[in-house]
């Protein structure tokens, strides 16, 4: 049965964090939760003696439209991992993974200076599922 009710902030961002930690640990990852601890850093994964860092944002459903994400905040080296949920219609939740590098040459920019991903632009570009980058 669909879920229609709207998720609150805080609930979407941890369960996006924990479905990528469930996704990583079925591909083979050692993941380490932050839990808020630190702020620029949702995961640690390790995989093959490397440590990788990732930052997770999710969405609720396709409507929601984009991630925001402050340019200023992005941090060089790190992965991201942006996640939705599809909590309207309980189907699977899609994974768009991309390199610090590829956000700051997709982010976008409305006039009222917000930067945000654009979910149909992501799809387009063929970035869901790209677990190979970490």
């Amino acid at each position: 049965m669909p879920n229609q009710n709207k998720l609150s902030k805080n609930i979407t961002g941890i369960s996006s964090e924990f479905f990528v930690a469930a996704e990583l640990s079925r591909r083979g990852y050692i993941v380490t939760l932050t839990f808020g601890n630190t702020k620029a850093i949702d995961l640690l994964v390790v995989k093959d003696n490397t440590t990788v860092a990732i930052q997770v944002k999710g969405i609720q459903r396709k409507k929601s439209i984009c991630w925001n994400l402050k340019r200023t905040s992005i941090r060089m080296g790190m992965i991201y991992v942006f996640v939705n949920l599809n909590s309207d219609t309980l189907s699977q939740p899609e994974y768009f993974v991309l390199t610090s590098e590829e956000i700051k040459a997709h982010l976008k920019t409305v006039k009222s200076g917000r930067d945000y991903i654009d979910y149909n632009y992501l799809k387009r570009l063929g970035f869901e599922n790209k677990w190979g980058k970490i």
